[in-house]
């Protein structure tokens, strides 16, 4: 049957299973106990309940979907078919059994019930024996009163030569009463002196730390040893002063030359002069523009045509195109024929003497 495959996958892979408007299997892993009445260690198992219940979680719409490769819309009818079917089992008062879970089966009136399946494995119960420590005391709790016995049961023990053992001193007078089943406690009491107000017997009592205050003592040591260093360097500063002093003496005073005569100062610029001609800054334009935008795309054509051109205004608001030149005052007609040769000018060629540039 579909549904008891689907109960099998998913309760052991998600320990819980949804039937849509039947109930939910639940799985439960309960770990190894001990019975003190009885004194034996229980082995761990898994115990599986059902409840009825109306909820729905979808799982078994897809799982139903993906397992059968069909359509949501075909899986929702095929799961309340498969639904339908189970319902009408268990009314005709079937037992229903879902290998490796248990048995589901309904009563008179519909109620649905559920008996887990035996497991498979079994496993074995250990049998312990009390044991008796001379030289420990520990706290057992009889009700709700706590007291101190010294006999407990030692889990690790299960040998019957330590029951042959404690055979004789069972009937010791500090045992626990028969009647009443104390609730064994193996953690040693740790004896506490008087006048100890730590709440926890078992916690040792801390020791405070012979270092604790050099978090403070360290950072006024250094403040202290800061301020001697200042101090002591601002002292002997007089001495370095003089020593220092004394090492790089004072240079001796500088002998005055005495100036030269106005009548040597000319005579000397006058030979200057006369050795060096004068060079003079101007401009050579060759081209007239009205407007400054139409002269600076002038001025980037030529520069793009690797021609030293610069952009010069003049008082009337035009802008010329021109070259500048630094050369002697004799050299300035050589220059304005040689500006005539190398470009085809737009106007005469003028020169501008100090031009004012505009730069780009």
């Amino acid at each position: 049957m579909v549904l008891q495959q689907y109960i099998q996958e998913i309760l052991f892979r998600q320990h819980i299973c949804c039937l849509p408007q039947l109930g939910v299997f639940k799985l439960t892993h309960t770990p190894a106990r001990y019975d003190v009445t009885s004194k034996t260690i229980l082995p761990p198992g898994e115990i599986i309940t059902f409840e009825e219940t109306l909820t729905n979680d979808g799982g078994l719409l897809d799982w139903i979907s993906q397992k059968e490769h069909l359509v949501p819309a075909v899986a929702q009818l095929k799961m309340e078919k498969y639904l339908e079917d189970l319902r009408k089992t268990l009314k005709t008062s079937q037992r229903l059994e879902i290998p490796g879970v248990g048995v589901l089966h309904a009563n008179a009136v519909g109620r649905i019930s559920f008996e887990q399946e035996p497991p498979a494995l079994t496993r074995d119960v250990l049998h312990v024996s009390p044991v008796i420590r001379q030289d420990v005391s520990h706290k057992v709790t009889v009700g709700t009163k706590e007291m101190v016995n010294k006999q407990v049961v030692d889990h690790l023990t299960a040998s019957p030569s330590s029951s042959s053992s404690a055979a004789a001193p069972s009937s010791s007078p500090a045992a626990a009463p028969a009647a009443v089943t104390p609730t064994v406690t193996t953690t040693p009491a740790t004896p506490t002196s008087a006048g100890n107000d730590y709440e926890y017997d078992g916690y040792a009592q801390e020791i405070p730390s012979r270092l604790r205050w050099l978090w403070v003592a360290i950072p006024v040591a250094c403040v202290v040893a800061a301020g001697v260093v200042w101090y002591s360097v601002n002292k002997n500063r007089p001495q370095i002063t003089r020593a220092e002093s004394a090492v790089n003496p004072t240079p001796p005073p500088v002998e005055q030359v005495p100036a030269a005569s106005p009548a040597t100062e000319g005579s000397v610029a006058q030979s200057a002069v006369a050795a060096t001609p004068q060079t003079l800054k101007y401009a050579v334009a060759f081209s007239v523009y009205k407007t400054r935008k139409a002269a600076e795309k002038m001025y980037h054509t030529r520069r793009a045509w690797k021609q030293p051109v610069e952009v010069v205004a003049r008082p009337d608001s035009t802008f010329l195109i021109s070259e500048i030149f630094n050369t002697p005052a004799a050299d300035t007609t050589q220059m304005k024929d040689s500006i005539s040769k190398k470009y085809k000018p737009t106007m005469d060629v003028i020169i501008l003497i100090n031009p004012e540039i505009i730069p780009f």
